[in-house]
């Protein structure tokens, strides 16, 4: 095990082009998200949960965030401390191209809030809201959404500048 000075964090893990998927995830030691992701059957990465042991990640390319809200729906705390350090990598947060939030109805009005912060801060949609480990329906609604969500994203890329997202990516959930 890696012992460390107190203060003194451990080293940013820049990831490749070939080690940074399109997906990345914050999960905590539930490892709810983590299931969620899993059953997706794409390619993911995962934030440290503890990154000032295991370091951080810098990522190389476009990716959609899979994260959780904490805090029970507080505004202070919603967004894990983990996923603030990361997208506070200016690299990492210019790579975000959207969210997709796990979240507990008993949080009333503030169910899901980590995404909408985390969209209203980076200026990227929120894709999609799931409850706790999402049921199979979020399951196949995210992996079409995201095939649809690259494939746009892709010919924007391929053809001109100034093409903007559909309605449906741009409000949000698909």
């Amino acid at each position: 095990m890696l012992k460390l000075k107190r203060g003194v964090a451990a080293p940013v893990r820049e990831l490749t082009i070939e080690e940074s998927p399109e997906l990345v995830l914050f999960s905590s030691v539930s490892e709810n998200t983590l299931r969620f992701v899993g059953r997706l059957g794409r390619p993911a990465v995962r934030i440290p949960l503890r990154p000032r042991v295991d370091g951080g990640i810098r990522v190389s390319r476009r990716f959609v965030l899979v994260v959780p809200t904490y805090g029970s729906g507080a505004l202070a705390g919603a967004v894990p401390k983990q996923v603030n350090a990361f997208l506070n990598d200016p690299v990492n947060r210019g790579h975000l191209c959207g969210v997709i939030t796990a979240g507990n109805t008993n949080f009333g009005e503030d169910y899901c809030l980590a995404g909408r912060i985390i969209s209203a801060k980076c200026q990227v949609p929120e894709l999609y809201r799931f409850e706790l480990l999402g049921t199979q329906q979020d399951i196949e609604q995210v992996n079409s959404g995201l095939t649809r969500f690259w494939q746009k994203l892709h010919q924007r890329h391929q053809t001109a500048k100034g093409i903007s997202y559909d309605d449906q990516y741009s409000t949000g959930h698909w």
